[in-house]
């Protein structure tokens, strides 16, 4: 005869060196005879709250725990652990209340705000009119010895727009009007300096400015705002071109730290416009990318990318869970087009001879050289004995590896704080840009000096000195030396999409992302990252050097953001009762609440 057979077993620990905190270990076992089954989860917690509580047959229930921020409730805000189990000797009814939303964008869901909000209906009409309500209640039986485990407090009814049938059924987690897909380099033509612009419609930001109210002089510490509720503690923000950061915030007045990251306090004039800072906090607000830094390091602290935020704090913040960092950008490179190419192959180059090409790297320059004068002559003196091409540490190529390295320490370079390569690969010479953004390219070709192009097994050159590689000559005047470069590919973004050699289906290419894990967390092939901070849209990842990305997450939702108790924003469960079902004997049941 089959069986089954499940046990409980919930731990809480609490450090010495931690008052009141502690970590939760939760785990569910079912033995079969068929094998066991184990699901475990640890969670750290700083609250705590629990009671044994005898309940009778009332039919109105009696409360266990009521959610709120009030210090007098017996609860736990945001509580990640959620026991309810029967310690008495007959069966319990439970009640659990929660709020109820639906999506406000009409049938075809295209219309109105699209975002979700409170469904307020009256759920009893024969009753008599005028008794909507937002509450629902959900109930249960359980019997003697039985538990209920719930991971979160985060539950919420959601109700469709209406009951045909391609309608009768819809995620509480999306809202058309909030869904987040985009390039940062795309938002604002590129700019990391955002306008803030209130909600309008069914397109986020499309409303009108958000202005200071008043002037506000150079050594000012308060900004006196249009609607203090689009901004949070810790935010970056920018008034022209100063940077701040939001240390406190009262109704509608801003407390700021004043010129920062590079930026130049300055007086401000009321109506100017007020912006959030999306760029990295790691680099110069100028910094002109929304990017990494060289040692991959991101952190952005104003709205997720200028998303996320309402006026009335309702449905504000990101979806747990719904964020994913990526793809990023590939680095650029330049083959030679040489073949089979050993390391201990001579190059032909002269020994003890200067020779020199030049060499561009992050900068398209359509025009040829000059046009930007990023481009940097790299001057190279082959050694007295060894003229291979990677035989020993002073051959060819680890001789110009030797000024790409100087050159990235050169402020006046072109090439200061690029990482740039040569070396070989299959068979062949590369050159390539050890970043990761929108605009990264290799170009080579030669102006000035010996030119080592056309000597030995290196490139053959074209015309008067132009080395014919493997890539796309560029300039006002091909064939003239003065100004043509040649071109590698320009980066592009990873596969969002790969082909599973194996089943031949087309699946996710999750190397290309970092994934948001619905605990705060981003991670990158199950390590953890970076963090995101789902009320605030605060996140910082470590992930490739000098690199541009997309973003993708869900906003504007009923499940967005942290626990709400903004009126007719709520998102959590409310409270959780209980009664015996037996009219002779009372029932007894125990509550545990972390958080």
């Amino acid at each position: 005869m089959a069986y089954t057979k499940a046990t409980r077993n919930i731990q809480t620990t609490q450090p010495r060196t931690v008052n009141g905190s502690g970590t939760a270990d939760v785990q569910l076992a079912i033995g079969t005879p068929d094998g066991n089954y184990l699901c475990q989860s640890v969670k750290p917690y700083t609250d705590k709250s629990s009671i044994i509580l005898d309940v009778n047959n009332n039919d109105a229930f009696i409360t266990l725990s009521s959610f709120s921020k009030n210090l007098g409730a017996l609860t736990v805000h945001n509580a990640k652990v959620i026991v309810i189990k029967n310690v008495g000797i007959t069966a319990l009814e439970l009640s659990i209340m929660h709020p109820d939303w639906r999506n406000d964008g009409g049938a075809d869901k295209a219309s109105d705000t699209t975002t979700d909000v409170i469904n307020s209906v009256d759920m009893n009409v024969e009753n008599t009119a005028g008794e909507e309500t937002k509450w629902r209640w959900v109930t249960t039986l359980l019997p003697v010895g039985e538990f209920i485990y719930l991971p979160t407090a985060r539950i919420i009814g959601y109700s469709p727009y209406n009951e045909s049938s391609d309608e009768a059924h819809e995620s509480a987690a999306y809202a058309p009007a909030g869904q987040v897909s985009i390039e940062p380099k795309d938002i604002a033509s590129g700019a990391e300096i955002i306008p803030i612009h209130l909600y309008s419609g069914t397109t986020y930001g499309s409303g009108a400015d958000l202005q200071v109210t008043e002037d506000m002089a150079i050594d000012a510490t308060t900004i006196a705002t249009d609607d203090g509720d689009w901004f949070e503690v810790g935010d970056l923000i920018a008034i022209g071109t100063e940077i701040m950061e939001v240390e406190s915030i009262s109704t509608n007045t801003l407390t700021v730290k004043r010129g920062l990251l590079g930026s130049t306090a300055a007086a401000h004039s009321d109506d100017d416009d007020l912006n959030f800072f999306i760029g990295n906090e790691n680099l110069a607000f100028d910094n002109g990318r929304c990017m990494t830094d060289q040692n991959g390091n991101f952190s952005q602290r104003g709205a997720f990318f200028n998303y996320g935020r309402t006026a009335d704090k309702k449905i504000k913040g990101i979806i747990p869970g719904s964020v994913a960092i990526g793809p990023f950008y590939q680095n650029g490179h330049l083959d030679w087009g040489l073949q089979n190419i050993k390391a201990s192959d001579n190059t032909g180059l002269a020994a003890s001879t200067t020779y020199t090409f030049t060499i561009v790297v992050d900068d398209f320059q359509a025009n040829g050289w000059g046009a930007t004068g990023e481009e940097v002559a790299i001057a190279f003196t082959t050694d007295a004995s060894d003229t291979t091409w990677a035989g020993s540490g002073n051959a060819v190529l680890p001789k110009i590896q030797a000024v790409f390295d100087t050159q990235f320490y050169t402020t006046s370079s072109g090439l200061a704080n690029k990482k740039v390569t040569i070396g070989l690969r299959n068979g062949d010479v590369r050159v390539t840009s050890h970043s990761h953004h929108s605009g990264t390219i290799v170009g080579m070709g030669n102006t000035t000096g010996t030119t080592p192009f056309g000597v030995g097994r290196f490139p053959a050159k074209d015309g008067s000195s132009i080395p014919i590689l493997k890539g796309t000559p560029t300039g006002s005047v091909l064939n003239d030396a003065a100004v043509t470069i040649v071109y590698g590919p320009k980066s592009t973004l990873q596969k969002e999409t790969i082909d599973d050699p194996v089943s031949g289906k087309v699946i996710q290419n999750t190397n290309a992302f970092l994934i948001d894990d619905g605990n705060g967390n981003l991670t990158h092939n199950g390590s953890v990252v970076g963090s995101v901070d789902y009320s605030k849209g605060h996140c910082s990842f470590s992930h490739l050097a000098n690199s541009e990305f997309k973003v993708y997450a869900q906003t504007l939702s009923a499940h967005a953001g942290g626990v709400s108790y903004v009126s007719n924003a709520e998102n959590s469960i409310k409270e959780i009762k209980a009664r015996s079902v037996n009219a002779k004997q009372d029932g007894k049941v125990e509550l545990l609440l972390l958080g």
